[in-house]
């Protein structure tokens, strides 16, 4: 794990490092999970799949830098990230708004957080960052964010 040094006019944020296992490059903001289909070695990252499947549980962080295929590189897994990729579930589920918890994108097929609705009783989901930042659209965009993924 890398921490970054204290100091006052830079928050705290806390990284590891790790290896890109999925077919393309991931770039600075994109959301991961922990590869626990094809590598199974505990540096792998790769896109999230389904919510369905994982619940958000093996969600790994936030990629700080574009990190090539194969290639090794920064995750983010605490503290402020000023341009995370995030969408709206769907365009009927709630804004993004200041405060709310983003969890994975719950199709699968977006390196993205997600606004959730906090009353579901369907699936346990594990909310991997705070917004920092509001949205009210279903198109990806960036936003700061508070991680906490450790």
């Amino acid at each position: 794990m890398l921490f970054q040094r204290i100091n006052r006019s830079d928050p705290e944020r806390v990284f590891v490092i790790a290896k890109n296992s999925y077919t393309v490059a991931l770039s600075n903001g994109q959301s991961v999970v922990w590869d626990y289909t094809t590598d199974v070695d505990g540096v792998g990252v790769e896109r999230p799949p389904a919510r369905a499947v994982n619940g958000g549980f093996a969600f790994a962080g936030i990629a700080a830098e574009t990190i090539g295929i194969s290639a090794y590189g920064l995750i983010q897994v605490y503290g402020y990230h000023p341009a995370a990729r995030v969408r709206i579930k769907t365009s009927s589920t709630p804004s993004i708004a200041l405060g709310a918890p983003l969890a994975l994108n719950s199709a699968g097929s977006l390196f993205c957080l997600e606004s959730i609705e906090t009353g579901s009783t369907m699936i346990v989901v594990y909310p991997g960052a705070i917004a920092l930042g509001a949205y009210t659209l279903w198109t990806t965009t960036t936003i700061p964010v508070f991680i906490k993924a450790m």
